[in-house]
């Protein structure tokens, strides 16, 4: 008798209860109201003898789990799940179950395995999710969740898996987040999420896991997030900065990395930035903005500058070719129009130049015309056999040199 006693001092007080049958006859009637599924849950039956399916209970003969995961349920979950004060592990997920999560679960102060994914929630998360002290699991994912992750969430200690993937979420990823010490798995993928990734995700040690592709973030990544290596994963969104394969951080995003990290000092004497965990490789901002000069307005300059100096090189180059070829044609053409007709032979070169003071026939062999080539220098000679012999403009030359 006394230890019976003992027993019922050392139970919670929250768990001793025996109106749990009348809480699983509500939450059948909501998960199932066509009871297709959950015929075994019956009035004159005993939770935990057996007959319940997907009920087990712990050794006080208390719910501790429901296992109803791919069961068809088309219900919706029904507030009454707040009366299964010991309930530790609540498994829906693959069903077809609708409407919002109540926010009445937050009383199950014991419940530390939360499956809800793969159903069709709608509405927002309940902030008082946050209150749940002992939750390990949150599995929320492949619904159609919306609104914003609540920042209370931070306050689960325990918490090891958070996955909130393929739904509609909005607003920034909360900060408190970087709180949860014992987070190995984090996936916030294929939601609307926008703004920068927390410097303060870095403090989650333990995280193994962390997920943010598909959604509308920006600014820097931090850099203390490498050491996940293929455990992070973050594209397809486009705006982000600081990793290899993406743009490179500018001094606005630095400046946003201030604004949205208000971190707290550590102590009275401890600056703002000694806080700061690594971040992006991103060149710190000049200590006189009159000094400073903008790197990626001076790279723009240049290229700019390198472009304009190509294409002048490249017009000259092509003006030189055009008239190249250009004056080619035109000897080629005039090359064609000299026909024998046209030219002057030795007579009509003779004739042309008669009366000229530099009259003279190197065929005729004179006695002038010996004693003139002998007065005549070498060079004047070889110049007029060089017109005799030549080319085809003698005549010209000829008159040329007088």
């Amino acid at each position: 008798m006394l230890s019976f006693i003992f027993i019922l001092l050392i139970l919670p007080i929250s768990c001793y209860s025996n109106a749990e049958l009348s809480v699983l006859m509500e939450i059948k009637a909501s998960l199932d109201p066509e009871n297709k599924h959950l015929s075994s849950w019956t009035e004159t039956a005993d939770p935990c003898g057996g007959s319940f399916i997907g009920v087990a209970c712990n050794q006080y003969l208390k719910v501790a789990n429901i296992s109803l995961q791919g069961k068809g349920l088309t219900g919706k979950l029904s507030p009454a799940i707040s009366g299964l004060k010991c309930l530790s592990g609540l498994y829906l997920h693959y069903n077809f179950l609708t409407g919002e999560i109540p926010k009445e679960i937050s009383g199950l102060t014991e419940l530390s395995e939360l499956y809800l994914n793969v159903n069709n929630l709608t509405g927002e998360i309940p902030k008082e999710i946050g209150n749940m002290a002992n939750l390990e699991v949150v599995e929320l994912c492949c619904n159609q969740l919306k609104g914003s992750i609540p920042s209370g969430l931070g306050n689960l200690t325990k918490l090891n898996v958070l996955a909130l993937q393929h739904n509609r979420l909005t607003s920034r990823i909360p900060r408190t987040l970087g709180n949860l010490v014992m987070l190995k798995r984090l996936d916030l993928s294929y939601n609307q999420l926008l703004g920068a990734i927390p410097v303060a995700m870095v403090k989650a040690s333990r995280l193994e896991f962390f997920d943010v592709q598909n959604n509308t973030l920006s600014g820097f990544v931090p850099t203390g997030l490498k050491r996940l290596n293929t455990g992070f994963s973050y594209k397809n969104n486009r705006d982000l900065c600081g990793f290899a394969s993406l743009r490179p951080c500018t001094d606005l995003d630095v400046a946003m990395i201030n604004q949205l990290e208000p971190f707290t000092p550590a102590a009275p004497n401890t600056t703002i930035s000694a806080n700061i965990p690594q971040s992006a490789n991103v060149l710190p901002r000049c200590q006189n903005p009159n000094n400073c000069t903008n790197s990626s307005n001076n790279l723009r300059r240049v290229g700019i500058i390198a472009g304009i100096v190509a294409v002048i090189a490249a017009l000259t180059i092509t003006a030189f070719i055009a008239i190249f070829i250009h004056r080619r044609r035109k000897q080629r053409i005039w090359s064609k129009s000299e026909t024998p007709e046209h030219r002057f032979s030795m007579a009509e070169s003779a004739k042309k130049s008669s009366g000229s003071a530099c009259e003279w026939d190197p065929t005729q062999k004179t006695a002038e015309k010996l004693q003139f080539l002998r007065r005549t220098p070498i060079a004047r000679i070889t110049f007029a056999s060089e017109l005799q012999f030549g080319g085809d403009r003698v005549g010209y030359s000829v008159l040329f040199r007088c």
